[in-house]
């Protein structure tokens, strides 16, 4: 037995002919195999097996043109994605100092958007807002099983919308890979001040399996869809977007949250922490934003951006874990202090 590691993969085989087998049941060129084992991986090498056996099973049938392949149902995590009008979407996003104008856009299968309630704590770091997903949105309501079903549509058959097809801004940020199962959202508002703010996180079934082969991305544009419009960037030195091969547990792993193992309360393989953009915008005047995510190279194994709810705002957000006030913290301890002495007072006094 020896362990290889497939663009990212970690995969153990009985022999190498078991990794050439797999890679010619797939659509997408093979990737490269290197001898250097993975790492910050949460699939023990039985379940990355399954994984892989998964992800090929669902390219296979798309190649021959049989249809998606249908997952086993994960248990559900609490989470309600509710499929709504690209207004309720841009609507729930706008929070003080933004308003709506104009009417907004969707560009997917409907089944690739909504809003949801009750997001799991600690992985979806807020507990409302929108999803736009590169597969069935409604997935997200689910804890991770990946080694029997990861959230993995193939949009091309999905009725109604333009289910399938790529977008060409997204493209631009992956360059020379392509994009497929776009969903778009986009919408004009006036702001009141010159600078807004909005919460996200991205999260994605080709975390631990895939990275370095398919290189999802996402993005927020505003005021254009050229890559200098995108505004979802890392904050590093340069800044760069947010995409599989980006972010992830050993790549720029600050602002990744973690690698999600079976049974975690979130259906996708791993996610990033909370992230803020700062935009400039144009004050008192019409300015219009492009959410958007996609897969890449291929049709599989979706990928989400979510958005919290109301945090499209010219007020800035407050950040998480921030301390409390020192003057705060001192008025606490004082009214805890009070509330002993009290009691050691009425259990002094005769009765």
């Amino acid at each position: 037995m020896q362990l290889y590691t497939l663009g990212g993969r970690r995969v153990f085989t009985l022999a190498f002919s078991f990794l050439a087998a797999l890679t010619a049941i797939s659509a997408q060129p093979a990737a490269k195999i290197q001898p250097t084992p993975a790492t910050g991986i949460n699939l023990s090498p039985a379940e990355m097996q399954k994984m892989l056996k998964w992800r090929a099973q669902v390219t296979k049938s798309h190649a021959l043109g049989h249809g998606p392949v249908t997952p086993v149902a994960d248990p559900p995590n609490g989470m309600v994605v509710t499929n709504v009008s690209a207004t309720a979407l841009a609507t729930s996003l706008l929070g003080p100092g933004v308003t709506l104008s104009g009417t907004p856009t969707f560009f997917g299968a409907p089944e690739q958007e909504g809003t949801f309630t009750g997001a799991p704590c600690c992985l979806v770091p807020f507990s409302s807002g929108i999803i736009l997903s590169s597969g069935r949105a409604a997935d997200a309501a689910s804890s991770f099983q990946c080694t029997s079903g990861c959230p993995s549509t193939d949009e091309t058959s999905a009725a109604g919308g333009n289910g399938g097809q790529g977008y060409a801004p997204l493209t631009a940020l992956i360059t020379p890979s392509t994009t497929n199962d776009a969903a778009v959202l986009q919408f004009s508002f006036i702001p009141t001040t010159s600078t807004i703010y909005f919460q996200y996180i991205f999260a994605s079934a080709e975390f631990q399996c895939c990275v370095g082969s398919f290189n999802d991305p996402m993005a927020l544009f505003v005021n254009g869809t050229a890559p200098s419009n995108n505004v979802a960037l890392l904050p590093t030195t340069p800044p760069v977007a947010v995409t599989i091969n980006n972010v992830n547990a050993t790549t720029n792993a600050q602002y990744y949250n973690k690698n999600n193992a079976s049974g975690d309360n979130f259906t996708y393989a791993g996610e990033t922490k909370l992230l803020t953009a700062t935009v400039n915008v144009n004050p008192g005047v019409v300015n219009t934003i492009t959410l958007a995510v996609a897969d890449a190279n291929d049709h599989v194994f979706d990928s989400a951006v979510l958005i919290k709810a109301g945090s499209i705002s010219t007020t800035p957000p407050t950040p998480s874990g921030t301390p409390a006030p020192p003057s705060l913290v001192l008025s606490m301890i004082g009214l805890a202090a009070l509330g002993v002495t009290l009691a050691l007072t009425q259990r002094r006094r005769p009765a």
